[in-house]
């Protein structure tokens, strides 16, 4: 887990991000001041995807879900005849849906694909 800044303009108003990387579930500690929650996982895992799932119901219950912003990530940068994609674009989206306040993303750093929105 790692502590990130970055400043961003939102609406023409300046914010200061505050990022944390958290390894594991989250906790009642976390789930107290946390605002915004960025769920990743690789678009060619489907056990990265389920624990996604795993960890946004433990959130859930921890805090109300639209007590908090979501953010779901789908990683591309390893997909490749050798490793296929695992997770459909429709499953993700769908997820997204469940969760609430949740806009969707698929991200490639390798090619810059959305890594800035």
């Amino acid at each position: 887990g790692g502590q990130f800044k970055r400043e961003v303009t939102v609406d023409g108003q300046s914010h200061l991000l505050l990022i944390r990387e958290e390894a594991g579930a989250p906790d009642a500690q976390f789930a107290s001041w946390v605002d915004a929650v960025i769920f990743v996982f690789s678009l060619e895992s489907e056990s990265s995807f389920e624990e996604v799932e795993r960890l946004h119901a433990l959130l859930s219950d921890l805090r109300g879900a639209s007590d908090v912003a979501l953010a779901l990530v789908g990683t591309q940068d390893k997909i490749s005849s050798s490793s296929p994609r695992a997770v459909e674009d429709a499953r993700a989206r769908a997820l997204c849906g469940d969760m609430r306040r949740c806009l969707y993303y698929e991200t490639c750093a390798t090619y810059g694909l959305n890594v800035d929105r």
